[in-house]
């Protein structure tokens, strides 16, 4: 089952639209020899650091192995100590930081 947006219909004739005035022969208004122009685009040096923190970003896994690994030994073991003063301070913490926001 393909589901597509509802103006896809409005893109698809847009983009038959653009096709076929590209098939059109040169008119007066244009010459033959003239080239068409092209779009570029340009990233500022500030675009360009983002752009590379984001693929560093991406080398970083989304899961710490090696801590995964040390806790579920942990807790195998029965060595894993739960600190409820950091937990409840953590709780305490980020309810009054949604109640600001």
């Amino acid at each position: 089952m393909e589901i597509t947006p509802k103006d896809s219909v409005n893109i698809e004739a847009y983009v038959n639209q653009v096709q076929e005035k590209d098939k059109v022969a040169p008119t007066s208004e244009q010459p033959e020899n003239q080239q068409a122009k092209t779009d570029t685009v340009e990233l500022s040096d500030m675009g360009k650091s983002v752009q590379e923190a984001h693929r560093q970003l991406e080398t970083i896994p989304d899961i710490r192995e090696a801590k995964v690994a040390q806790l579920k030994e942990q807790v195998e073991n029965g060595t894993y100590e739960i600190d409820a003063e950091k937990v409840a301070d953590k709780m305490l913490r980020d309810a009054l930081l949604n109640d600001l926001t």
